[in-house]
């Protein structure tokens, strides 16, 4: 339980010391302008950030939208995004890498930032993987994906399950 609470505080308290326009563990830089045209207001735009224990491979497929766990802001237009992800779980005994990855889709509204993170379902197993949503209009984790990594996958990777194969939160 106290694990699990720290992956859900550690992003929002980094949002709230860095700012919701900057990228929270990485580069400092500020978030990339990721839509065509002239900039927009921040109204009119919705922020995504790269969370916790995945990187990001593509937004819209877009394959040079990338971020390493906790380092990567973008600007997005409001509306249904599609984010490849892969898991990226340190622990003790090193990094544990998914090798295939999985896509996941999440509507964004504008005036709103967002982030993407992963965490294993129970703690001392990295059979499974919630991969969840900071939504700030629900003002809650969403749960978009769960991934199955047990035994009867190859070592490294994952096949993805709907959400309702999550835990319940308590």
């Amino acid at each position: 339980m106290t694990l699990r609470a720290a992956y859900v505080l550690l992003p929002l308290a980094a949002q709230l010391l860095v700012g919701c326009n900057a990228n929270v563990l990485g580069k400092f830089g500020g978030t990339d302008k990721a839509y065509p045209g002239a900039e927009r207001p921040a109204s009119e735009i919705s922020i995504f950030q790269c969370g916790f224990n995945l990187a990001v491979l593509a937004i819209d497929e877009n394959r040079s939208l990338v971020g390493e766990t906790g380092s990567c802001s973008y600007a997005l237009l409001p509306g249904k995004h599609t984010f490849r992800v892969s898991i990226r779980q340190s622990d003790v005994g090193g990094k544990w890498v998914q090798f295939n990855d999985q896509v996941v889709e999440y509507d964004l509204v504008a005036g709103k930032t967002y982030s993407l993170h992963a965490s294993p379902q129970d703690k001392d197993s990295l059979a499974a993987f919630e991969i969840y949503m900071v939504d700030p209009v629900l003002n809650k984790f969403v749960t978009v994906a769960v991934f199955h990594c047990g035994k009867d996958m190859p070592k490294g990777h994952c096949k993805v399950g709907p959400p309702g194969q999550a835990k319940a939160r308590g």
